[in-house]
């Protein structure tokens, strides 16, 4: 597994944009002010992304419970893999706790899984659903 994303899942996300775009001055490598998802240069080979919280929430199918809650993620760590399914095969293996088993996420571009860390930590493992050219 490789670390590719630190992604922040935000309440404002136009403010959040703005932060990151206009005041930090991260180039903006994905996404806009109204695109409700965004990645950032931070110069390394790890990219920051911001999510409007929402859509991970409908993702996750935890949209209807109160947002303010704490059960309600406020970030994601993702981590990119070779193959999504025999990754979350043994991870669960292993005692890792799955909250959504792989899938294809075709509007993100990626096949996905989701688990939890002993704290409660929103994990994804991913990998794209066509690979990019130097991979085929």
């Amino acid at each position: 597994m490789r670390l590719s994303y630190t992604r922040l899942l935000v309440n404002d996300y136009e403010a959040c944009f703005r932060f990151y775009a206009d005041i930090l001055k991260l180039p903006v490598l994905w996404g806009d002010e109204n695109s409700r998802y965004a990645e950032f240069d931070v110069h390394s080979q790890t990219r920051l992304a911001i999510n409007q919280r929402e859509v991970m929430a409908e993702a996750l199918e935890t949209d209807t419970a109160d947002p303010e809650l704490p059960h309600q993620d406020r970030i994601a760590i993702i981590f990119e893999v070779d193959d999504v399914d025999e990754a979350a095969a043994r991870l669960v293996a292993d005692g890792a706790r799955q909250v959504m088993e792989p899938r294809d996420w075709t509007a993100w571009g990626i096949r996905a899984s989701h688990f939890r860390d002993p704290d409660g930590y929103l994990l994804e493992i991913n990998s794209p659903l066509i690979p990019a050219p130097d991979q085929t």
